[in-house]
């Protein structure tokens, strides 16, 4: 598998970006400040490249960064070369057909502080118990069972790692009224179990779960907003059949928040759908 930019390395890039960007420059002239070639600071901004200590120490220089923002991103640099978490999930056979855009997700879902899901027709992955995702996968197009037992697996580490955390993040998830009303036709335990989980989730500190049961702007579409540090703006990540996409453009987010605001804005809670 190719090397996949980590969360700490597009986070370091990032900054480096929006420094550069405030300063009115062009890469090249980073570059050149630096000794670097136009391509480098590319990469480094992308985080598609690994960087050596010096680099990074003639960056922050360039920018003049108090002693505090420069500890920050050495801390990040120091963080860059981790292995992800998310890799002992995919075998060499998945590895080679993963998106790059999903191990970066998985990475920031973890660490995110707001999580704000809309999920049009499914519940969203965070809450499915292992009998839902099986019913789920016994309607999906054949994978090899070895791929589906290895998407369970992710999917419980998923959740996992995020409701195991000591201070929870914010989160908020939409659910379409069609996501429920394909679970009223699953079995029994299974859809009984999955509405417990659903209200147990909803009664966690920090944690709201709302059906959306009227038209609104986000119809025919689910995606996540996550925000991960203070420094960093909100991504939006949208999932589809061909492929999936990690946007961090901010005018491309601000019109998911738009879409994420209306669904929100016909929505029940949860245990008054329920009723």
């Amino acid at each position: 598998m190719s090397e996949q930019p980590t969360l700490a390395r597009r986070a370091m890039g990032l900054r480096f970006k929006l420094l550069r960007e405030a300063k009115g420059e062009r890469p090249a002239q980073v570059g050149a400040g630096i000794g670097m070639g136009r391509n480098t600071i590319e990469r480094i901004e992308k985080g598609t490249q690994g960087t050596k200590r010096p680099v990074i120490d003639a960056m922050c220089r360039y920018f003049e960064l108090d002693e505090r923002e420069t500890s920050y991103l050495l801390s990040l640099w120091a963080k860059s070369s981790q292995r992800g978490w998310w890799e002992a999930y995919f075998d060499a056979y998945s590895e080679e057909e993963i998106n790059p855009d999903f191990p970066l997700f998985l990475e920031s879902e973890q660490v995110a502080t707001h999580i704000r899901v809309y999920e049009a027709e499914l519940i969203p992955g965070l809450l499915q118990l292992l009998e839902y995702l099986l019913e789920l996968q016994k309607v999906q197009l054949p994978i090899p069972p070895a791929v589906a037992k290895q998407i369970q697996e992710l999917r419980a580490q998923r959740q996992k790692l995020i409701f195991g955390r000591r201070l929870l993040p914010h989160m908020e998830f939409l659910i379409g009224e069609g996501a429920m009303r394909y679970l009223d036709k699953l079995p029994q335990p299974v859809r009984e179990a999955q509405i417990a989980r659903l209200r147990e989730v909803n009664s966690l500190p920090n944690v709201t779960v709302r059906v959306v049961t009227g038209l609104h702007a986000a119809a025919g579409t689910s995606f996540k907003l996550l925000t991960t540090t203070p420094e960093m703006p909100p991504i939006a990540y949208i999932e589809s059949r061909d492929g999936c996409r990690y946007i961090e453009r901010a005018e491309v987010v601000f019109f998911y928040e738009r879409l994420f605001a209306s669904a929100e804005s016909k929505s029940e809670e949860l245990e008054e759908y329920l009723a």
